[in-house]
């Protein structure tokens, strides 16, 4: 058999047993907490809830390992050992930025910073070719995530714009836990179970020669990580915005990755290389999001019926097929332009109706009914600019320091 489908089986199977490890769970309950709060957000907004929490942390979980899997490959393909990544050093820079920013919370500005420290006064003792091919697989992994994840983690909301209108929104947040398998070098004593790999393998090799008469091994090591997603769509409906993300963080990761593989053999790129990791994925969060938020919102009232912003689980609304965009121009045969009107209609309507929706400028009819006379259509529509509640977008950082320095003066 060819060695990347025995080594791709290898994986799948440890990944598969990270599941009996208790930091493995330990990830998955900070998950299930992230999601709780993103519960309790909706239901002040609209009074609703939401999914329920354990379909978002098992559809995490399982999506997570998917990923796991994906992203050992990754690094596994390009040789990527856990021997010279300065994880030690990484770690409390991911701390030190979280206390300035939530934001910065990722491997690629920490990752970025400690490779760019190494290369200019040569502290701390890391391979900058490896830190930055690991930022890079993470990324490419967390762009396949983002993509599969649909509309899977899009809360609904009602935003105010710089420019005082009122919007609907959503704010789209995962976070899955990812289990890993990562290379290990090692001399060994005895070799069992060994894989023939390719001789142009490992595009990163080891800094290090191993004794004389000897050679390097490598040896698959489970690792448990997390990863998280965070981004609002306005100008976009949540699956748009997901594929926007995707598609120009898998750009730079595959650009990122490329560099760091060149920068093992020239040396003089290694600076380059350190230095996009965090300034081109600043560059990408900026240019993103300065494109959704300048565009023109999505989730408005039309000039006709009533948008929708999103749909309650298990309604006569998500059962007939309606979602956020869709436009109700008729329910059980009246006409309705307003929440008012469609409030009207819904109590005017028999327990099984048609209604009429514009999709895409294609108008179609479906059948939805009530159940059990329960008058709840399940629809949450878009804003119609008199709302009390909203919330706003500000520039001003928010960190842990921040929130430290905000609990103490509400308790002072």
């Amino acid at each position: 058999m060819h060695p990347w489908l025995d080594l791709f089986g290898i994986i799948a199977y440890r990944v598969f047993f990270v599941f009996f490890d208790l930091t493995f769970w330990l990830v998955v309950g900070l998950v299930a907490f992230q999601y709780r709060r993103m519960q309790q957000d909706q239901l002040k907004m609209f009074g609703i809830p939401g999914p329920s929490l354990f379909r978002r942390v098992a559809a995490a979980a399982a999506i997570g390992a998917a990923g796991g899997v994906v992203g050992s490959f990754v690094l596994t393909f390009v040789g990527l050992p856990l021997n010279h990544l300065g994880l030690a050093y990484i770690w409390p820079v991911v701390i030190a930025l979280m206390l300035v920013n939530l934001r910065f919370m990722c491997f690629a500005y920490a990752g970025g910073l400690v490779a760019v420290s190494n290369v200019l006064f040569g502290w701390p003792d890391v391979n900058v070719p490896q830190v930055i091919a690991l930022v890079a697989a993470l990324h490419v992994t967390e762009s396949i995530l983002i993509f599969v994840s649909g509309r899977y983690g899009a809360v609904p909301m009602i935003l105010q714009k710089d420019d005082g209108r009122v919007v609907g929104a959503f704010t789209l947040q995962n976070f899955w836990p990812l289990p890993l398998v990562l290379l290990m070098a090692f001399v060994p004593e005895t070799i069992a179970g060994m894989i023939k790999m390719p001789d142009w393998w490992p595009l990163l090799p080891m800094p290090d020669k191993p004794p004389v008469g000897d050679e390097w091994h490598y040896a698959l090591v489970p690792v448990v990580a997390a990863l998280g997603y965070g981004d609002i769509a306005v100008a976009s409906t949540p699956a748009e915005r997901r594929r926007q993300s995707a598609f120009h963080l898998a750009l730079y990761s595959l650009a990122l990755l490329g560099l760091a593989v060149l920068s093992a053999r020239y040396a003089w790129l290694q600076f380059f290389a350190a230095v996009m990791s965090p300034l081109g994925h600043e560059l990408l969060v900026q240019l993103d999001n300065r494109r959704e938020m300048r565009g023109e919102p999505r989730f408005v009232p039309p000039e006709r019926g009533v948008m929708v912003l999103d749909t309650v689980a298990a309604t006569p609304a998500s059962q007939a097929g309606l979602r956020p965009g869709d436009i109700i121009l008729d329910l059980g045969g009246l006409g309705v332009d307003n929440t008012f009107e469609l409030a009207r209609a819904i109590s005017f309507a028999p327990d099984a109706f048609d209604i009429t929706v514009s999709r895409d400028g294609a108008v179609t009819r479906r059948r939805a009914s009530f159940a059990g006379g329960e008058r709840r259509l399940g629809v949450i529509p878009v804003p119609e600019g008199r709302e009390q509640n909203y919330a706003r977008l500000v520039g001003n950082r928010f960190g842990l320091l921040d929130w430290l320095r905000n609990r103490f003066r509400k308790s002072g």
